[in-house]
């Protein structure tokens, strides 16, 4: 019997607002609003240059939310395939079915381990290094969250719809705010102008964007799996535990920076490759705690825009490596010692250490 996508959409996205329901709280109101404007968008169908409907989304939204009060305390459901019943996070036993059918569901977890799923178009599937990449394309169902790619085992989703969605925005944070940045010198490595019509032709443009991005994204899985199990199972520990919401927030920007760093992560990669567009659009998107950890990483562009020179780069990163690696280290000192409470002192003798300094 032949797959069904419509039927599994359902079944997909049934866990998805399971997510959203028991995770909505965990986004800022402008961050949640945001998110919920562009999930409108696919599961409308509205194009990302069409103007959304007011009167519709408001009616959306107050639906949406009447239905996460439904499902706040249910449980995931599985899903059935060609008559097969598969847990909700068995994604390698669903996409050898679905392959066949070129098709890619993805399940995951994504910040603060809130659950992820996607259906979408499988586009190709391709080894890197010792994981195989499965590249999708347009999505049938999803949920709040946008990662553009997502590590579940040896196999990293990533996600061209997710990641052109991102890239979109960002194009309409320069319209919106006249941002004269990084963002900018990012868009101008492919020719693409600011101000040019918002249409199906620059949305186009911005999908072949995504395509050429998607690997840096790929990299960062990479570098996060491979420090991750450098740091073994005492870090994994210690972020599955009660650290203040600030403390939590603050070690993930640690690991985070520590995986980009790494010689298997993102920033290598721009580097070695000498993907210039790469390195802005990355600069763009490293701002809170990051920033505040390693301000030297937005500090480069200026001389770098300039100059074109790598060895700023790379000096960088060695730099900051091994800055994360020493918080790091000061972060699982303190859980070592405290254990349960060692959120209030991350937070008290590093995060607010950081935010006096000059």
């Amino acid at each position: 019997m032949g797959l069904d996508i419509d039927v599994l959409s359902v079944q997909v996205k049934v866990n998805c607002d399971i997510s959203d329901a028991k995770f909505w709280g965990n986004y800022s109101i402008c961050g949640l609003l945001l998110r919920l404007r562009e999930l409108f968008r696919q599961e409308k169908g509205i194009k990302p240059w069409e103007e959304i409907p007011q009167v519709a989304i408001s009616e959306w939204i107050a639906v949406k939310e009447d239905l996460w009060r439904q499902l706040e305390e249910r449980e995931f459901i599985d899903l059935s395939v060609q008559q097969t019943e598969f847990q909700p996070f068995d994604s390698e036993a669903i996409d050898r079915l679905l392959e066949k059918e070129k098709k890619v569901y993805g399940a995951g977890f994504g910040v603060q381990m809130k659950p992820s799923f996607f259906l979408a178009d499988l586009l190709s599937k391709e080894p890197v290094d010792e994981y195989e990449v499965l590249i999708s394309g347009d999505e049938f169902a999803r949920d709040l969250s946008v990662h553009p790619a997502m590590l579940q085992g040896n196999t990293i989703f990533a996600r061209r719809e997710a990641l052109a969605t991102i890239l979109w925005e960002k194009l309409e944070e320069i319209r919106h705010r006249k941002y004269k940045g990084t963002l900018v010198y990012a868009f101008s490595q492919y020719g693409i102008d600011p101000k040019a019509e918002t249409n199906a032709s620059l949305y186009s443009r911005i999908v072949q964007i995504a395509e050429e991005e998607i690997g840096a994204y790929v990299r960062h899985e990479i570098g996060e799996a491979h420090e991750g199990a450098r740091l073994g199972g005492e870090w994994k520990e210690m972020l599955s535990g009660p650290l203040t919401r600030r403390a939590e927030l603050f070690v993930r920007s640690i690991k985070d920076l520590l995986s980009d760093m790494s010689d298997r992560g993102m920033l290598k990669y721009i580097i070695d490759h000498g993907r210039k567009a790469s390195l802005a659009f990355y600069l763009s998107s490293t701002g809170g705690f990051r920033t505040m950890i390693f301000p030297e990483i937005q500090e480069l562009f200026a001389d770098f825009s300039e100059r074109g020179d790598w060895q700023i780069v790379e000096k960088a990163r060695k730099k900051g490596y091994e800055k994360a690696g020493g918080l790091v280290s000061s972060v699982l000192d303190i859980y070592r010692r405290l254990g349960e409470g060692a959120g209030e002192v991350i937070e008290k003798d590093l995060l607010d250490g950081m935010l006096q300094r000059p």
